[in-house]
């Protein structure tokens, strides 16, 4: 089964991340920023989730 990202779009194969941990607020609102339709419960890819916290420490996406 496929699963659609909500933040970028991207069809993926696996689980959608669900659970974001409350410390991570300021990723949240960094993607609802960005996407203010996103929903938390909707989750998101790995990928997307990877490349907020990235720049949340000022990293390059990788």
């Amino acid at each position: 089964m496929s699963y659609k990202c909500p933040v970028c779009g991207e069809q993926i194969k696996r689980d959608l991340t669900a659970y974001i941990d409350h410390t991570e607020k300021h990723i949240i609102d960094e993607i609802k920023g960005n996407h203010p339709d996103w929903v938390e419960k909707n989750g998101l890819c790995h990928k997307c989730l990877k490349y907020y916290r990235n720049q949340m420490k000022g990293e390059k996406d990788v």
